[in-house]
């Protein structure tokens, strides 16, 4: 399709002068010299850009750049101005227009801006294009991915879908596992059964048993009613066990003995009931290193490790991630409701140079953050946690600056600034675990386990807070 410009502009001698320089570009061109005209070939002809003089007579340069967007929003508009007239271009900018350029305007000047605007619509367009094809191919998951790796995932997807093979999915937290075994099980002859996710690490063991078995009245203090466990809503559909590592040996055991007889016993009963559910298990965890170091029981590692499936990191895929913010955008009802579509070059290579220790969930807490703080339809700069223009040093939470060591591998350089930010936010809220998962937009369960890997305890931040405050009372006496 061929690129058509409109230049609307009452001056005839600026509007030929553009004609002429667009023309030599190869560029398709229409001129109007008033809002009325402009709208009038805006509703008959397909426009990619828009060149609109900040001074047209029936209303100026403003008002038709927030009537294009508003009936146009894939159109792009380049205001032109005069030097006296750079607050209005800055309003129009706040309208919606993508660039200003002012009188007397050089040609390469013009040609720059243009060029900028158009590759900045045809990365969104080819965008889009890719996200409606990913879309129709794998609409069972919600996954989007030109990644390889990602595509042969959502093909094993399909094959484990037609079967009821235990599966055990393994990756990073904020990768995507549940989303997965979702896709596994709608897509499968269970689909009309329930789908039934459970966190195991969010539970102690005495809680986790009545929660998976379930119990019957009586069974102990505070059974007043009897209660159908998860295990037993799952039949005829999927118990997704996420996070499997954390359950006890013991646990362990009376689960094993569910999945190789289909029978279980509520708590406080004798009497067996016949389940038959699909299980399907998540771990961010090595369960063969913790079969060897003795913390998983073997039969149960092979029991539930029948198909493994590994969901790569979101800096393994570094692709996917102008796919996974267009998806983000598309079905946020706030962005929808601010009338944001697109992001600046600026906030996309933010992005696409962050390590993603979070993930895709992180990444979307990130754009989450940014639409928020965005007013108009481009989010210009995005908040990266730990990013502060210090190239190799960060500021902890006591002012000091941490010194970040890039020699190391990946993975030690990500767990240290993993903790370094969890230290951060748990001193700013004195060790208080809600508020600091609410901070993070990570669960209570999450931040715990997140605790423990760092060797992190909540009772030395009640302790550092009441210092702190000590120490405030004495400098301010």
């Amino acid at each position: 399709m061929e690129t058509r410009i409109l230049i609307v502009d009452d001056d005839p001698f600026i509007c030929r002068q553009l004609e002429e320089l667009y023309t030599s570009q190869q560029y398709a061109v229409s001129t109007a010299p008033n809002a009325t005209e402009a709208l009038k070939l805006l509703g008959e002809h397909e426009f990619s850009l828009a060149v609109v003089d900040l001074k047209i007579p029936g209303t100026d340069g403003i008002g038709l750049t927030r009537e294009i967007r508003d009936r146009w929003p894939d159109l792009d508009v380049i205001m032109i101005t005069g030097y006296a007239s750079i607050k209005g271009a800055v309003e129009a900018i706040k309208q919606g227009a993508s660039d200003y350029i002012t009188k007397p305007f050089q040609k390469e000047e013009i040609l720059l801006a243009t060029e900028k605007v158009l590759e900045k619509r045809r990365l969104l367009d080819e965008i889009n294009y890719l996200r409606s094809q990913l879309s129709d191919r794998y609409s069972f998951a919600n996954m989007v991915s030109r990644n390889r790796v990602m595509h042969e995932i959502f093909e094993t997807i399909s094959v484990l879908a037609q079967n009821d093979a235990t599966v055990l999915i393994y990756g990073e937290s904020g990768t995507g596992k549940e989303l997965a075994a979702r896709a596994i099980h709608f897509q499968g002859k269970r689909k009309s059964g329930r789908f039934v996710a459970i966190n195991c690490a969010a539970f102690p063991d005495t809680l986790l048993e009545s929660e998976l078995f379930g119990y019957e009245r009586g069974a102990f203090t505070g059974a007043v009613h009897d209660r159908v466990g998860k295990i037993e809503l799952s039949s005829g559909g999927t118990m997704f066990l996420d996070e499997i590592e954390s359950i006890s040996l013991n646990m362990q055991l009376k689960l094993l003995r569910v999945l190789e007889e289909r029978e279980l016993e509520k708590l406080g009963s004798n009497r067996r009931i016949k389940v038959n559910m699909r299980i399907i298990c998540a771990t961010n965890m090595d369960l063969a290193q913790a079969v060897a170091e003795g913390r998983m029981r073997e039969d149960f590692y092979y029991r539930i490790n029948v198909v493994p499936m590994r969901i790569p990191p979101l800096r393994e895929r570094i692709e996917d991630i102008p796919l996974l913010v267009g998806e983000f955008l598309r079905n946020s009802e706030m962005s929808r409701e601010k009338g944001i579509n697109r992001l600046s070059n600026k906030a996309l290579s933010q992005l696409m140079s962050y390590g993603w220790a979070g993930n895709v969930r992180e990444l979307g807490n990130v754009i989450e953050r940014a639409i928020l703080r965005t007013s108009g339809p481009v989010i210009r700069e995005v908040d990266l946690p730990g990013h502060s223009g210090v190239s190799k040093e960060a500021v902890n939470g006591n002012g000091r600056h941490t010194s970040y060591d890039y020699e190391v591998p990946l993975k030690e350089y990500l767990r240290r600034a993993e903790k370094d930010y969890l230290t951060h936010v748990l001193r700013k809220y004195r060790g208080g675990i809600n508020l600091s998962a609410k901070h993070s937009l990570v669960d209570a369960a999450t931040l715990h386990r997140k605790m423990k890997l760092h060797g992190l305890r909540r009772e030395e931040y009640r302790l550092r807070g009441k210092m702190d405050s000590a120490e405030s009372l004495v400098s301010n006496a």
